[in-house]
């Protein structure tokens, strides 16, 4: 397998991405994958035997075996591009998909049921939750494996088999797997653990693929954590497997790129191509989009950010506008993660700015964002609407935010990181803090904030109106402060089952950390399935 996936990465692409499409299916077809070692699991939850069963773990064996490989060399990529930034060579455009970014060509139309994308809600793989999302009223659901189901192996064994019982669901639904980099440490291939998102993926091919193909329903998939259209690449490798593993036609399974990574916002005409006949447009999350940012730029001290980032300006409104300019460019849809306000002139920004829907995490609020989405795009989408589209500079999608750090924010900051990641290491996944649901990707970002202002040495703008420089003691102080707090409101009891003393831990060694962890779950996964 070597030898032709060497070819796939250095083969030409055409502009309709025929003659790639070629080599992989030659890399996939040709070369005889090495035999799948014999998959150990090491827990036993509820539904085990329904839902993992031996095609099951014998399928994500095989993802495993075969692509395990290419994910461990585009790892070292990334941290070939981490190591060039620590060095001050920035990303851009590619030179050599020049060809891509310019040519005249096009993703396969939506399927007929997902034409009309305006107001999607993401919703756990839980009972409860399905029922209120399939009654909420939106146009789409995304049923959310990796942030907002709640963590766990038993969760997510739960939220599969709740997923077979939809039989008779007409709402079109997208599924997002875990991302490919991410373990799951309850399933061992060759005394490794599985990747998550391949795991997740063999789930949802063995139970989930042959219903939905029959309903006309995909299966349709959300993919987040994709870092470069290689990465892209390897996702469509995988999805092809899995459809001849399961007998579904070839490009049945279609997905949605979401980006989350700065490298992803220079890529997106590329992964786009990668994906072509599978693509069903592009979606951007804001919180991992930031922390990306932080990472790749952890050694240059201009692009310190303030506690307060505004989504339309600097880099993150830069890679939104990209991403409608990309999008509607290959008519395919570009849609919008929702702002956590509810006033109706921010609900209906994303979709002046040329966006086609809306990705809401409440069904509360679908009802007040359909009337506001109503008013500012009365038809299904934008896509073919004349549209006048500026430039983008490499520099643009590195602008930093500029602004204060306050204390405010510095505390505002030390509470979401504790308390989100807290919720995602005791298995109850998103949190509602300060009016706002809090994920693991919130945690993610507060962490890498921290960590920001502390290597930097940031000037925190003080509320007596005095300033004060970040140092390792007075986060320590900061954290403590957070610690005593939360014992008198929950009292040590509640404390100490909320695992709240454990996030503080992986916060303050995460901040501290030099260099910063790629990603907190990293630091936080050992516990999530223990019990004390």
């Amino acid at each position: 397998m070597t030898i032709l996936t060497l070819q796939t990465e250095q083969a030409p692409h055409s502009p309709t991405g025929v003659a790639n499409r070629k080599v992989t299916q030659m890399s996939l077809d040709l070369v005889p994958a090495p035999a799948a070692p014999k998959p150990v699991l090491l827990r036993d939850v509820p539904g085990a035997s329904r839902v993992l069963t031996d095609d099951a773990l014998a399928l994500a064996a095989e993802l495993q075996t075969r692509f395990g490989p290419k994910m461990q060399a585009l790892s070292v990529a990334r941290e070939r591009r981490q190591e060039c930034a620590d060095a001050g060579r920035m990303p851009d455009y590619l030179e050599d998909t020049a060809h891509i970014r310019k040519g005249m060509w096009s993703c396969a139309p939506a399927p007929e049921g997902l034409r009309d994308r305006r107001v999607g809600l993401a919703t756990a793989a839980e009972a409860g939750a399905l029922a209120m999302a399939r009654d909420s009223g939106a146009t789409t659901l995304l049923v959310d494996l990796d942030e907002t189901t709640a963590p766990g192996f038993a969760n997510l064994v739960a939220g599969i088999a709740a997923l077979t019982e939809m039989q008779d669901e007409a709402t079109p639904m997208l599924i997002r797997p875990r991302p490919l980099e991410r373990d799951e440490p309850a399933l061992l291939i060759g005394g490794h653990p599985v990747s998550a998102g391949l795991f997740d993926m063999a789930l949802i091919a063995t139970h989930l693929a042959a219903p939905l193909a029959e309903r006309g329903m995909g299966p349709w998939l959300q993919l987040g954590g994709i870092d470069s259209h290689r990465e892209a690449r390897l996702w469509a490798e995988i999805l092809r497997l899995v459809e001849e593993r399961t007998g579904l036609d070839t490009g049945t399974i279609r997905a949605e790129a979401s980006i989350e990574s700065v490298n992803a916002g220079f890529e997106m005409d590329e992964i786009l191509s990668e994906l072509q006949d599978r693509a069903l447009g592009l979606t951007l999350r804001r919180a991992p989009l930031t922390a990306s940012y932080l990472r790749l730029m952890r050694a240059h001290a201009e692009a310190v950010l303030p506690a307060r980032l505004d989504p339309e300006a600097a880099f993150l409104g830069t890679c939104a506008a990209r991403m409608v300019k990309v999008a509607h460019r290959r008519g395919t849809h570009a849609i919008a993660e929702a702002p956590d306000s509810a006033d109706p002139g921010d609900l209906r920004r994303p979709l002046d700015e040329g966006c086609d829907g809306l990705w809401l995490t409440a069904p509360e609020r679908i009802d007040p964002a359909r009337e506001a989405v109503s008013r500012a795009l009365p038809g299904s989408h934008q896509i073919g609407r004349p549209r006048q589209y500026f430039r983008i500079s490499p520099e643009m999608l590195l602008k930093p935010h500029t602004g204060p750090v306050t204390e405010a924010g510095l505390r505002g900051t030390v509470h979401v990181a504790i308390g989100a990641l807290a919720a995602w290491i005791a298995g109850r996944g998103p949190v509602r803090i300060d009016d706002a649901l809090h994920g693991l990707a919130s945690a993610d970002l507060a962490r890498a904030r921290l960590g920001q202002w502390l290597a930097h040495g940031a000037m925190v703008k003080m509320e007596a109106g005095d300033s004060r420089r970040m140092t390792a003691d007075w986060l320590a102080e900061l954290i403590h402060e957070e610690i005593v707090a939360l014992v008198e409101w929950l009292g040590p009891h509640s404390f100490h089952r909320g695992r709240y003393a454990s996030a503080a831990r992986i916060v303050q060694e995460a901040a501290c950390a030099t260099p910063q962890p790629d990603h907190v779950a990293r630091l936080a996964a050992p516990l999530l399935d223990t019990l004390d």
